[in-house]
């Protein structure tokens, strides 16, 4: 597909010039904390397991950060549904965030607005993409518990638009409008190890509270050596019994 070839094109020019701006003196890496940001490629592999059907496959995360205010990511995943037996990609999804504000001596220790756009290069019908354009600004704060906790709340709007794809059922054919919040909870354990606890309340659709969901995310990264991560993370959607695991390894740039 053309747009995935000028997006893996786009994501090599920026990573080379991320990479010869470098110099010799790089800081401590400190990932626990999602208002620090880094260029690296995250490679995940996942199930998410749902009453009728599995959809497994491999995320690949590509995050460039040309400076400590700014911050690009770009995600394509491969996916595999065994109830239709298809393969292919799935949803695109291109983030910018900016961090205008980072003092952590501070209790309110960051803050910054974000945007995601989610493009449906899924097939819908396939069961390996939603079938709709979604986009979702954002904005996070920081604060600073202490030095081994901290919280983010993250609040996030998003439009998702009509369906794409062929012959929707009435219910489903029309645009939409929700809201998410979240407070992303990192936990210190050591300078090897954390964990982000992140409870979420969603709203994918304001004008039907029986779409209003409440997720809990569990993620654990373990730094095998200054530039390697380990990574396990669960997502659970208790009301429709979905939930996804995955294990990753992130490699810093």
């Amino acid at each position: 597909m053309k747009i995935i070839s000028y997006l893996i094109f786009i994501c090599l020019i920026l990573l080379s010039e991320t990479l010869f701006a470098q110099d010799g003196d790089e800081p401590e890496i400190d990932a626990s904390k999602p208002t620090n940001f880094y260029s690296l490629l995250d490679n995940t592999f996942e199930n998410a397991s749902s009453p009728n059907q599995n959809v497994t496959g491999y995320r690949g995360k590509i995050t460039l950060a040309p400076s400590a205010e700014h911050l690009v990511l770009g995600e394509i995943p491969l996916l595999y549904n065994d109830r239709t037996e298809k393969f292919g990609v799935g949803d695109i999804r291109v983030r910018y965030f900016y961090l205008p504000y980072k003092n952590y001596e501070k209790f309110v220790g960051a803050f910054g607005p974000s945007l995601d756009l989610f493009i449906p290069t899924g097939s819908f019908e396939d069961g390996i993409g939603s079938g709709r354009w979604v986009v979702s600004p954002g904005f996070t704060v920081g604060l600073m518990a202490a030095e081994w906790i901290q919280f983010f709340p993250i609040i996030s709007y998003q439009y998702a638009s009509e369906p794409v794809y062929e012959n929707p059922i009435p219910a489903a054919d029309k645009s939409t409008s929700g809201l998410t919040f979240q407070v992303l909870t990192p936990i210190v354990f050591s300078d090897k190890f954390f964990m982000q606890v992140t409870p979420i309340f969603k709203m994918d659709n304001i004008e039907d509270e029986r779409q209003d969901r409440f997720i809990q995310e569990l993620f654990a990264a373990y730094a095998v050596s200054d530039k390697l991560q380990v990574t396990g993370f669960y997502n659970g959607n208790f009301e429709d019994e979905i939930h996804t695991i995955s294990v990753g390894l992130t490699i810093f740039l």
